[in-house]
C-alpha cells in the first residue's frame, strides 16, 4: 500500500475544517463520508467530490476500499465509532478527546492491538512545528529543567450554540473540548502530575462551565491551567525552566510562533522570536504523521501514543471528579 484511503465520519464544522488539510497529503485519498443522515452524507460527498456516502456506519466499515477512518463527530460518540471501526480492521484517527474515559481509551488500545491496526487521538497541537521546536529546545537544555506550565483556553459559547458544548451525552463542557489541550501541554513538558487541585463550576447535568486546575509534581514543578465556555480566556501557553522560558503565540492548539528567553540575572536575557509557516489550516503535520505511520505498519505514533492519551484522560477525570464533589457538597 502506497496510499491510505480515508473515510470521514461526520459532516459538521470539524470535518469541514480538517478535510482540506487531509487532501494536501500525497499519501492520502479521501474516498467516503458517513453521516447520521443520508441526505447530509450525499450533499457532503457531492460538495467534496467523494465517491461514496453512507448513513450506515456498519456499512462503511464493511467497505473494502476504505483503509482508515477519521472520526470527526461529537466527543460522546467517539468510543462507539472507533471501537466498531477497529473491530472491522480499519485504522482510526479520532478527534480529541479520544474517549470520555480512560477506561474506554484503554479498550480502544486493546482493540487496535488485537486487530493489528493504527489508532491515534487527533491531538494536532503536538505535531505543530512550534511544539516540535519547543521540545527540541527543552531537550537541548537551553531553558534548564522545565518547572512551570501556564495555559488557558476559553470563550463564551451562546446557550443556543453548538449542542456538543451543552449536551452532557455529547461530551459537553469546557474540559472535554478545551481542557484536553491544556492538560496535554502540561503532560508534554512536565509529565504526569502527582496531585491535582481544581476549582470551578459544573451543572447538575455534569456539563462543566469553567475550571482552574493546578497540577503539582514531586520535583516542585507546577502547571496552572484554565478553561471556560462562559468567559474568554486568552488562548496562550508558556513554559518556564530553571534558566529560561518559552512563550507560545496564539492559538494555543496551533501556535505560529514562540518566544525563547534564556539567561539568568544579572545578565540581560537573550530573546529570540521564532515564526513558523502553517500548512493548510494547521492539521497537515498530524495527518502526514498518521499516514506515514499507517504505511509503515505502525500501530501508534511515538509523538502521541495511546498511553499519552490515557494519561491525559486520567488527569481530566481527576479534575471532573473534584468539580462534581465540590458541587455536591454545596
Amino acid at each position: 500500500m502506497t496510499v491510505v484511503h480515508w473515510a470521514i465520519v461526520g459532516t459538521g464544522g470539524i470535518a469541514r475544517r480538517t478535510l482540506g488539510d487531509l487532501r494536501l497529503i500525497p499519501e492520502a485519498e479521501i474516498v467516503a463520508v458517513c453521516s447520521r443522515s443520508q441526505e447530509s452524507a450525499d450533499a457532503f460527498a457531492a460538495e467534496w467530490g467523494l465517491g461514496a456516502a453512507y448513513s450506515d456506519f456498519t456499512a462503511l466499515c464493511a467497505d473494502d476500499t476504505v483503509d482508515a477512518i477519521y472520526v470527526g463527530t461529537p466527543h460522546g460518540t467517539h468510543f462507539r465509532y472507533a471501537s466498531e471501526a477497529l473491530r472491522a480492521g480499519k485504522h482510526v484517527l479520532c478527534e480529541k478527546p479520544l474517549t470520555m474515559t480512560a477506561a474506554e481509551a484503554r479498550e480502544l488500545g486493546r482493540l487496535a492491538e488485537e486487530n493489528g491496526v493504527f489508532l491515534m487521538e487527533a491531538m494536532w497541537m503536538k505535531f505543530s512545528p512550534s511544539m516540535r521546536r519547543a521540545l527540541e529546545i527543552v531537550e537541548s537544555g537551553a531553558i534548564g529543567t522545565p518547572m512551570f506550565v501556564q495555559a488557558g483556553l476559553g470563550y463564551p459559547v451562546p446557550p443556543d450554540g453548538p449542542r456538543r458544548f451543552w449536551v452532557a451525552e455529547l461530551g459537553g463542557g469546557a474540559l472535554f473540548d478545551m481542557g484536553v489541550y491544556t492538560i496535554a501541554l502540561a503532560h508534554m513538558f512536565l509529565g504526569v502530575p502527582d496531585a491535582v487541585s481544581t476549582v470551578g463550576e459544573i451543572r447538575p447535568d455534569d456539563v462543566d462551565l469553567h475550571e482552574s486546575y493546578t497540577l503539582t509534581y514531586a520535583n516542585g514543578a507546577v502547571a496552572q491551567l484554565t478553561t471556560s465556555i462562559t468567559y474568554a480566556i486568552p488562548p496562550r501557553g508558556s513554559l518556564g525552566g530553571t534558566s529560561g522560558s518559552i512563550a507560545f503565540g496564539e492559538m494555543l492548539f496551533a501556535p505560529r510562533s514562540l518566544r525563547l528567553m534564556t539567561g539568568t540575572p544579572p545578565q540581560p536575557p537573550h530573546v529570540e522570536d521564532i515564526d513558523f509557516a502553517q500548512e493548510g489550516a494547521g492539521y497537515v503535520p498530524m495527518f502526514r504523521a498518521a499516514c506515514e505511520a499507517i504505511l509503515a505498519g505502525e500501530r501508534e505514533h511515538p509523538i502521541h501514543p495511546v498511553s499519552a492519551t490515557i494519561e491525559v484522560l486520567e488527569t481530566m477525570e481527576l479534575v471532573r471528579s473534584q468539580l462534581i464533589a465540590q458541587r455536591d457538597a454545596r
